[in-house]
């Protein structure tokens, strides 16, 4: 599989409230300073796609902030992944009171991006609900050229932190990647396939092996990619390096490590052109890195 190093921007809630500080909906000002952060990162990346692997470039970017630099994009030869979810919902919902394929139709992306929180050990009647949302999706886009890319995330349960004295970082290390698998085979037990699974870093090898064996039982032409969490470079080079060296695994997908300092140095008065420099160049570091550090390259 081609490696896919997406620089993801399709932030919207956390966008808002993490990086503005808004506690309601922003003023007019506020939602074109937004757009403008947006439309820098995609100019970043159209900057940074012609040094990395053909085709490895992927925009993820939402129709909410950044839909008018979708074309742009697109007639750059980046492909494009788009979320099709409300942002920043426990449950999945979707977007377009619950018709994900107006976004689809509007600006045919190349991925249409779902963000799911599914803990296995958690509420099991939220999680069949999720699933069956999730596929009614899937066979929508059946036919359709768009490749669905599942966001997994795995939070933890009260009862799962108290077990590791509520240290998340234990958590992390000892109960996420299992919690992961399992909940990645409950989700293709019901005839999800997604192409691209986005996935919390692995804190080992023996994590990521675990995680990949179960996405490749359920479809072995699919791969997982990295997400950031929007950790510091520190620990995201230290979960790619992990991901590389693991077989179906096949990128990243990795947003605020790599624009958060960059657009903060922007909103606060600075340069536009030194921003979207400074995003390409931190972009252009993690893709290299992982290429180093995969044995396929």
């Amino acid at each position: 599989m081609t490696q896919i190093f997406a620089l993801a921007f399709d932030h919207r809630n956390s966008l808002r409230r993490g990086f503005m500080h808004l506690a309601g909906p922003p003023t007019p000002e506020q939602h074109a300073t937004m757009v403008a952060a947006k439309g820098i990162v995609t100019d970043a990346l159209i900057a940074a796609a012609p040094q990395v692997s053909p085709d490895g470039a992927v925009l993820l970017i939402d129709h909410e902030y950044g839909g008018r630099f979708v074309p742009g994009a697109q007639a750059a030869g980046i492909r494009v992944a788009m979320p099709v979810e409300e942002s920043g919902q426990a449950e999945l919902r979707y977007l377009c009171g619950g018709h994900p394929g107006r976004v689809v139709a509007a600006y045919r992306p190349d991925y249409v991006k779902v963000l799911i929180r599914y803990n296995p050990g958690g509420d099991a009647a939220m999680n069949a609900r999720q699933r069956a949302r999730l596929r009614e999706l899937s066979d929508w886009l059946q036919g359709r050229p768009q490749q669905l890319m599942l966001e997994l995330l795995v939070p933890p349960e009260d009862a799962q932190l108290a077990a590791v004295a509520n240290d998340r970082g234990r958590f992390d290390r000892e109960a996420r990647a299992e919690l992961t698998a399992v909940a990645i085979r409950q989700i293709a037990a019901d005839g999800i396939r997604p192409a691209l699974w986005k996935i919390e870093g692995p804190e080992s090898r023996d994590d990521a092996a675990r995680i990949a064996a179960a996405v490749c039982s359920a479809d072995p032409g699919a791969g997982c990619l990295v997400l950031g969490r929007g950790a510091d470079a520190d620990a995201v080079r230290r979960w790619l390096a992990i991901a590389a060296a693991t077989a179906g695994f096949t990128g990243f997908a990795v947003g605020r490590t790599i624009w958060w300092d960059a657009l903060r140095g922007f909103v606060d008065g600075g340069d536009r052109g030194t921003a979207v420099r400074a995003v390409a160049a931190r972009y252009l570091d993690l893709a290299r890195y992982y290429q180093a550090m995969s044995p396929a390259t």
